[in-house]
């Protein structure tokens, strides 16, 4: 890109970060612990893959980078309460993001942009 240039800054809008994030929590409240943790992840991975694609474009690598940390927290808080453990220390390195994403089968939202360009 020149310098000097301006170009569109398109990103989502923080209504839509509040609604994704709160979508997330909802998927993974206490309440439904009792689901099996495969059909969690699944309506996880079906909300998080619709919404990324959805929003995957140039401006939007900081909200994709914040909406895959909230996801990953979410479950791991998830994790914790289903296998009791109340030590937040312990769940981080028992539940691991690189675990999250291997063992549990998490989708991992993309933090950069699918395009470099636009072409209005």
């Amino acid at each position: 890109m020149e310098v000097g240039k301006s170009y569109p800054h398109a990103c989502p809008a923080a209504k839509s970060l509040a609604k994704i994030k709160q979508r997330i929590t909802q998927l993974t409240a206490r309440e439904r612990t009792p689901i099996p943790l495969e059909d969690i992840v699944w309506s996880m991975n079906v909300t998080l893959r619709g919404w990324a694609n959805y929003f995957h474009y140039r401006n939007s690598s900081v909200i994709l980078g914040k909406v895959k940390t909230h996801a990953e927290e979410r479950l791991r808080i998830h994790l914790m309460k289903r296998h009791k453990i109340k030590d937040r220390g312990i769940g981080l390195g028992r539940f691991s993001s690189q675990q999250l994403y291997t063992k549990y089968g998490l989708y991992k939202v993309p933090t950069t942009a699918g395009w470099k360009s636009a072409h209005a």
